[in-house]
C-alpha cells in the first residue's frame, strides 16, 4: 500500500506536474508566490487572488487557487508577504501557507531586496474519493486501506530581486530543505517521495512605445533537480495604462513535442486600485486530445497606505 502511494506520488509530483507546482501563465501578477525577496517592493498594500483551472474536461484535471498580501512597512526598508495556496488533481490535493520577510537595499540605479519565507505544507490523499472504481472492487485487495492519508512539512526560502524603474531581476529557492514527501513515516520503503529542491529565475520590464502603448516582457526559469528547464514567455501590450493584452509561451510539453501550450492573456485596470484579467491555454501537446484548454483568472486590489488611491499613478506589476 505505502509503495503504491509513493508511486502515485512521484507520478503526482514529478512526471505530470513536472516542477512539483502547478504555474500560472498570469505568473507576472503573483510574484510573491514564487520569491520571498518581492515583499513589500511597493509603497501600498496589494491583495491579490488567482485560479487556474488546468485541462478543461479531463475528470481529475489539476486547479490551483493562491491568494496573497503584500505589505510595505511604514518608514523602514522592510517588506512583509503572506500567502495561501491551494492546488487539487484527482484525489490529492496540497495546501501551502507561507510568510515572507525581505529587506530593501537602495543602490545608485534600483533597489534590491533580500528575502526569506517560512511554509507550512500539508499534503492529502483521499482514498474515500467516490471517483476510484477499482475493476474488481476494494474488497478483492487488502492493502488498499480506504481513508484519508496526510502528510505536514515545514520549510524556509530565500530570494533576491533587483529592480528599476524600467526592469527587474530575481532568483529564489522556495524550499531550501529537501523534505520527504511519503506518507509512510517509518522509512522502510526503498522508494521515497522527495521534494525537488526548485529554483526560479525571472525577468523583465515595462517599455514604452509612444504616448499610448507600453510593452512588458516578462519570463520565468524553473530549474528542477532530474528534470528538464521550464519556460515561461510572456508579452504585454497595455494600452493608455489600462487595457492589457497579451501572449505567453510554456513548455514542458514532451520529449515529442516541447510546447505545452500557447496562451491568451487579457486585463483591465479598472482604476489604480482594482485589477482584473484572465488567460486561456491552449494546449497544444498530446493531452489536447483530452482537454479543451486551460482557464485562469485574476484579481488585484491596490491600497495605498496613506489613503489616497490617485497616488498610484502607474500601477506597476514588478
Amino acid at each position: 500500500m505505502k509503495k503504491l502511494i509513493t508511486i502515485l506520488l512521484v507520478f503526482y509530483f514529478s512526471s505530470l506536474l513536472g516542477q512539483q507546482d502547478i504555474l500560472f501563465t498570469q505568473f507576472a501578477y503573483d510574484k510573491l508566490g514564487f520569491n520571498p525577496a518581492y515583499a513589500g517592493v511597493h509603497d501600498h498594500i496589494s491583495i491579490n487572488a488567482i485560479y487556474r483551472n488546468q485541462w478543461l474536461g479531463l475528470d481529475g484535471s489539476p486547479s490551483r487557487f493562491a491568494a496573497s498580501a503584500n505589505f510595505p512597512a511604514q518608514d523602514q526598508n522592510l517588506g512583509l508577504g503572506l500567502h495561501l495556496d491551494k492546488s487539487v488533481i484527482s484525489i490529492f490535493d496540497k495546501t501551502t501557507i507561507k510568510g515572507s520577510y525581505s529587506y530593501g537595499i537602495p543602490l545608485e540605479n534600483g533597489n534590491i531586496n533580500v528575502g526569506l519565507s517560512t511554509s507550512f505544507r500539508q499534503f492529502k490523499a483521499d482514498w474515500t474519493d467516490n471517483r476510484l472504481l477499482p475493476p474488481n472492487g476494494f474488497s478483492s485487495d487488502n492493502s488498499i486501506e480506504q481513508n484519508i492519508l496526510t502528510k505536514r512539512i515545514f520549510n524556509v526560502g530565500f530570494g533576491l530581486y533587483y529592480r528599476t524603474d524600467k526592469y527587474f531581476a530575481g532568483i529564489s529557492i522556495p524550499r531550501l530543505n529537501k523534505a520527504i514527501i511519503d506518507f509512510d513515516d517509518t522509512q522502510l520503503d526503498t522508494l521515497q517521495a522527495t521534494e525537488a529542491r526548485l529554483v526560479y529565475l525571472m525577468a523583465g520590464g515595462k517599455f514604452s512605445l509612444n504616448e499610448s502603448w507600453e510593452l512588458s516582457p516578462q519570463a520565468l526559469i524553473t530549474i528542477a533537480e532530474a528534470a528538464p528547464l521550464q519556460f515561461e514567455l510572456s508579452t504585454t501590450a497595455i494600452l493608455e495604462k489600462k487595457y492589457h493584452v497579451g501572449l505567453n509561451y510554456s513548455s514542458g510539453g514532451s520529449v515529442l513535442n516541447p510546447i505545452e501550450s500557447l496562451d491568451l492573456i487579457l486585463g483591465f485596470q479598472y482604476d489604480p486600485q482594482i485589477f482584473v484579467g484572465m488567460s486561456y491555454d491552449i494546449t497544444l501537446s498530446e493531452l489536447r486530445q483530452f482537454s479543451s484548454g486551460s482557464l485562469e483568472l485574476i484579481l488585484n486590489y491596490r491600497l495605498n497606505s496613506n489613503k489616497k488611491a490617485d497616488s498610484i499613478i502607474n500601477p506597476r506589476y514588478f
